[in-house]
């Protein structure tokens, strides 16, 4: 089954508003069976949406869209999709009442240009929004499917997580799909690449390599009539990519770096802290984004300037003699975080973020140092290239 993603919204073709929806979908579909051909951004033009539907029905059996369902003059996602059809829109009664409720219930009498949220087209049928005003249409007409969704990403994937990814595992059923994310570091693209290249080239089970964040994946996708023959396809793949890849492989599938970090914590009844210049505090949001980190995450420091770090427990003349960008400074960060709440395991980080060189470095130099106790001196990390 081959399918489009049309991002609809002006917004988007002006660079106010970054489009995640259209990752988020796509990074979907491969475990659905579904093979993406094209993403397209489209502006609220009702003539432009129009031509891109008729024409992108001609190419694909599905289409996503996500955008332009709001009441608006300018959301005009409903009406391209009845044009291109050859339908007409109609108010539907019980989602008129549905959208009156939402309003009441909020305190507010529904403005009538919401109205147009509550139609449907013949062969549409209404995608439920139980976290916005603005249902999605699940349209199927001639052997062709459009589901036209939210562009909200919150809503968004409510609706895909709980509706859409369902009805679509019933359209493909007779087909089973297995993935598996290998997740590499301290290697290069090219590298990888070239050390799994006997496994590339085939259509089942299909190896795509990508560039990540957070290292190297290895994403394989096998199918099969039954998910038990899709496994014992991709089986062999996955054990030989782990012998060859080896101690470079840090996580799968859903893994993170800072749920790697906080089972190894755990595990091993560590604690942590940390302090932070260059990076604001994002190291400390990572860590505690998962749940549970107050079980070993003592604390953590923001110290942008030489003052705060001093204030924090970095001798001042470590800063005097090797300057505020240094591994000499990055180490007394790690240390002083450790110190100051009592943990294992300390983190400092210093560098240069911008927009100008700092003490003769350039934009983009980063120390990281990891201070480690008696308790934790046998603790190995291995952080991503980006760390």
């Amino acid at each position: 089954m081959k399918a489009k993603i049309l991002s609809i919204g002006t917004e988007l073709l002006m660079g106010e508003i970054t489009d995640t929806n259209a990752g988020y979908i796509a990074s979907q579909l491969p475990a659905l069976g579904i093979t993406l051909q094209s993403m397209s951004q489209v502006g609220d033009d009702l003539q432009d949406l129009t031509n891109t539907f008729t024409e992108s029905l001609d190419e694909v059996d599905i289409i996503f869209t996500t955008g332009g369902l709001g009441p608006t003059q300018d959301d005009l996602t409903r009406e391209a999709i009845a044009q291109a059809l050859g339908e007409s829109m109609e108010v539907d009664a019980a989602l008129l009442r549905e959208l009156k409720k939402w309003f009441y219930e909020r305190g507010f009498d529904m403005p009538e240009s919401n109205e147009k949220q509550a139609t449907l087209i013949p062969s549409a049928q209404t995608i439920p929004n139980d976290q916005g005003t603005a249902p999605g249409w699940w349209v199927e007409k001639d052997g062709k499917t459009i589901v036209a969704l939210p562009g909200p990403p919150g809503e968004m994937k409510n609706i895909w997580g709980n509706l859409i990814k369902p009805k679509i595992k019933d359209m493909v059923k007779g087909q089973a799909i297995v993935t598996r994310n290998i997740k590499t570091t301290a290697l290069a693209e090219a590298e990888v690449g070239e050390r799994v290249s006997k496994f590339s080239g085939t259509e089942n089970p299909y190896l795509g390599i990508y560039a990540k964040y957070d290292g190297i994946h290895l994403r394989i996708i096998a199918r099969g009539t039954t998910e038990d023959e899709a496994r014992e396809l991709l089986r062999p793949v996955e054990e030989g990519i782990l012998s060859i890849m080896g101690e470079h492989v840090w996580g799968y599938d859903d893994d993170t770096p800072e749920q790697g970090a906080a089972n190894e914590l755990r595990e091993r009844g560590l604690t942590l802290a940390t302090m932070e210049s260059c990076t604001g505090g994002l190291l400390a949001s990572a860590i505690t984004d998962v749940p549970g980190s107050s079980q070993y995450f003592r604390g953590g420091i923001v110290s942008y300037s030489n003052g705060a770090k001093i204030s924090a427990g970095v001798p001042a003349e470590v800063i005097d003699t090797h300057g505020a960008i240094s591994p000499e400074t990055a180490d007394a960060m790690a240390r002083a975080a450790r110190t100051e709440f009592g943990a294992d395991v300390g983190i400092g980080i210093t560098g240069v973020a911008g927009p100008s060189q700092q003490e003769g470095k350039d934009v983009g130099t980063v120390f990281i140092s990891i201070s480690i106790d008696q308790k934790a001196k046998n603790l190995s990390l291995r952080l991503p290239p980006s760390w």
